[in-house]
């Protein structure tokens, strides 16, 4: 009796550890500009993680220094970006955040990508794409690029990017998302990618 007991505490804990693994997520304000809706947006999902018991923390590249944007930068790291560096490699999955500027993605959010070690801080890591505009096509030319950019730095990129056109209307002066729709694709996006870190927890370099 006690070791079908036994048994069957071993099996429910192994097919709930989704709801006893805590991980750090990242979520990265793909741009600099004041007032972006996307930083409105991930400040939403900071709050979607939370309540899922992930830690969160929040990569605002509006919060670059100005040493990141120095011609000497690539031949030696600023020590000022070094705490974005760290902030990076701590977490276990990284959301992005990002809008559609010139059919591709912020100069910021390149910048920091490029300025982020080879291997330590995105290499195996799961990453997620949250795509945020005022038109009608949710950054997918955008997304391409930020794609292409994360395979060739082997970053494990989750298939199931969220597209949120037409931003202004969604927020409705507001500073929140309050479509029933909306918050039930981010919650389901959420969770996803949190099933797939852990599927991948194995293969990150952490």
């Amino acid at each position: 009796m006690l070791s079908s007991l036994a048994y069957g505490l071993n099996i429910f804990f192994n097919n709930n550890a989704y709801a006893l693994e805590r991980f750090m997520i990242g979520i990265v304000v793909g741009t600099n500009r004041v007032g972006s809706k996307s930083r409105l947006v991930a400040a939403q999902l900071a709050r979607i993680y939370s309540k899922l018991e992930q830690k969160v923390t929040i990569i605002d590249l509006g919060l670059m220094p100005k040493e990141a944007w120095s011609g000497t930068a690539f031949k030696k790291t600023p020590q000022s970006f070094l705490p974005i560096i760290r902030q990076t490699r701590d977490c276990q999955g990284l959301v992005f955040v990002f809008p559609e500027y010139n059919g591709s993605i912020p100069g910021p959010l390149k910048q920091y990508i490029d300025l982020l070690p080879r291997q330590e801080a995105l290499e195996k890591k799961p990453v997620c794409l949250v795509g945020v505009t005022r038109g009608n096509f949710g950054t997918m030319r955008a997304s391409m690029h930020l794609e292409s950019i994360l395979f060739y730095r082997r970053a494990l990129i989750f298939p199931f990017s969220l597209y949120l056109p037409k931003i202004d209307e969604l927020f409705d002066n507001k500073s929140f998302i309050e479509e029933a729709n909306i918050q039930r694709k981010m919650m389901e996006q959420s969770k996803n990618f949190l099933e797939f870190i852990k599927r991948n927890h194995n293969a990150c370099p952490f």
